[in-house]
């Protein structure tokens, strides 16, 4: 045996003794109690000789490293728990007065989650790139290929915003690829949905005790403590909520697509008692997208359910849903109610009347001569804040991209845009053709309901930056693997063999 073959042998069983002792086990096993015995002993002696707060201190760092090392050992356990922390992760960095450095932590735990996927690989002794084959990853490889190309921009004046954006974007395919091998079969995709749509509850629930209790008091003096801040989120005498989120637009975007989500698994074959379930917690978040005051987010419902019925035309309930929903959209919008979040609603649907609008608009028609003049655009992370803390001095730094695709243009030029729109498309189109594959009632009602999420976002792209925010990320980007899998778990589906003799 070879010194390579035999060092790979001394890592499997190493790798394959920590797993069976701490995670299998779930720390009961002689290994797993003595450390956490050790743990304790350490935290205990800790707060009696250094203090309470350096005792919560280290307890905070244990507590750390327990997460990253779930994250390395388990995969499907550490991509709910990195979720979950980037669903509060706002909200306790808000409570530490912004110290803690949100991004970093989650793109840290993202790449430990990603890595510890070749681990499970070699202990199970599975192929690495198993249904990687698709047009998702392939367009995936040529945009990650572009961005390479954009290090060589000569417009640009840093490489470190070129780093900072690279970065950012390997962490959304990393959770693509996470996606592809934590959905292992239709129980893993409920439980994505479970986890997704409880977590948005909890926050819906909270954007709505804003609004009708008001901020708490370290909130408010958050909001306070920056003008610009209070300016954007008090409008015409009403705070807007943001609930656990970093900002009212955030919130909004990701309330009205778990939403729609919510409602198109409400329409679908499941037993009444879980309609009844998704239709309450759709509820909740259409009141707090409500209360955000994201006009953004109030487009996007009609666009998900026109998007929606179109794909489900012939069915008696879309019907149904089609004259429900246009009554409630003429009401709302003529209705003889004029509170503060009606008179906001209604203004998404006459933009004519609005300054911002106005004010985009020409900031648009404004910009396009440096577009058409630069096909790589200015360069990553050039525009906007980012551009004044990586790039002072340079053309965009300052312009505001209020749009995903103003900002891709600007930055990565109409290549990129034109790059960005066909990932938008393959994701859209490949999600489309599998539903129509599908001849399972409950895996296309999942399929539809995840289109509709995604589709809802990309609408969000022409006027925010919707796609790419923490959580939202976790989303989208985890929507995008269940259209690649959900058809391989169709028994009745004539696709579903050729696609698995396609992977081996």
């Amino acid at each position: 045996m070879s010194y390579s073959n035999r060092k790979q042998s001394v890592t499997d069983r190493m790798v394959g003794l920590l797993y069976r002792n701490f995670i299998a086990a779930k720390m009961q096993s002689i290994p797993g109690i003595i450390l956490l015995g050790l743990i304790a002993i350490a935290i205990s002696f800790a707060v009696y000789k250094i203090g309470f707060l350096m005792g919560l201190g280290i307890i905070g760092g244990i507590l750390g490293l327990t997460i990253a090392a779930i994250c390395l050992l388990s995969t499907e356990l550490g991509y709910y728990i990195i979720i979950t922390i980037s669903t509060f992760i706002f909200f306790i960095s808000r409570l530490a007065h912004d110290a803690i450095p949100a991004g970093v932590g989650i793109d840290v735990l993202i790449a430990l989650n990603f890595l510890g996927i070749y681990f499970q690989k070699t202990i199970n002794k599975e192929r690495y790139w198993s249904y990687s084959r698709n047009p998702i990853t392939y367009v995936y490889f040529l945009f990650i290929a572009f961005m390479l190309v954009e290090l060589f921009n000569p417009s640009m004046y840093s490489i470190a915003g070129w780093v900072f954006a690279f970065r950012k974007m390997l962490n959304f395919v990393m959770i693509y690829f996470i996606g592809l091998h934590v959905f292992k079969d239709m129980k893993s995709v409920k439980t994505f949905m479970k986890v997704w749509l409880t977590l948005m509850l909890i926050v819906a629930l909270y954007g709505c005790y804003q609004h009708i209790f008001g901020l708490p008091s370290f909130e408010y003096a958050w909001v306070s403590s920056d003008p610009i801040r209070l300016r954007l989120y008090l409008q015409a005498g009403v705070m807007r909520d943001y609930s656990f989120l970093s900002d009212p637009t955030s919130f909004g975007i990701i309330m009205a697509s778990s939403a729609l989500i919510a409602l198109v698994l409400a329409m679908g074959p499941v037993s009444p008692r879980r309609r009844n379930q998704l239709l309450f917690g759709m509820a909740i978040m259409g009141l707090a997208m409500g209360y955000s005051g994201t006009r953004t987010a109030y487009a996007m419902v009609p666009a998900g359910a026109v998007f929606f019925m179109l794909m489900t035309i012939t069915s008696r309930r879309t019907l149904a849903f089609a004259i429900i929903g246009i009554m409630g959209f003429v009401i709302l919008v003529f209705g003889p109610f004029y509170n503060s979040t009606a008179q906001r609603i209604r203004s998404t649907f006459r933009p004519t009347n609005d300054e911002s609008f106005s004010v985009r608009d020409i900031n648009r028609h404004r910009i396009q001569p440096y577009i058409y003049m630069h096909p790589l655009g200015g360069g990553l992370s050039t525009a906007g804040v980012q551009g004044e803390q990586y790039n002072p001095g340079h053309p965009l730094a300052g312009f505001p991209p209020d749009s995903g695709l103003l900002k891709s243009a600007v930055e990565t030029g109409w290549v990129g845009l034109a790059l960005s729109c066909l990932i938008y498309f393959v994701v859209l189109q490949t999600g489309i053709s599998n539903y129509y594959k599908c001849q399972s009632k409950e895996i296309r009602n999942y399929y539809a309901a995840g289109l509709v999420g995604m589709f809802s976002m990309v609408v969000a792209q022409y006027s925010q930056v919707a796609i790419g925010q923490i959580p939202g990320s976790f989303l989208f980007y985890g929507l995008m693997p269940m259209m690649v899998k959900l058809i391989t778990f169709d028994k009745t589906s004539t696709q579903t063999q050729p696609n698995k003799l396609h992977e081996q």
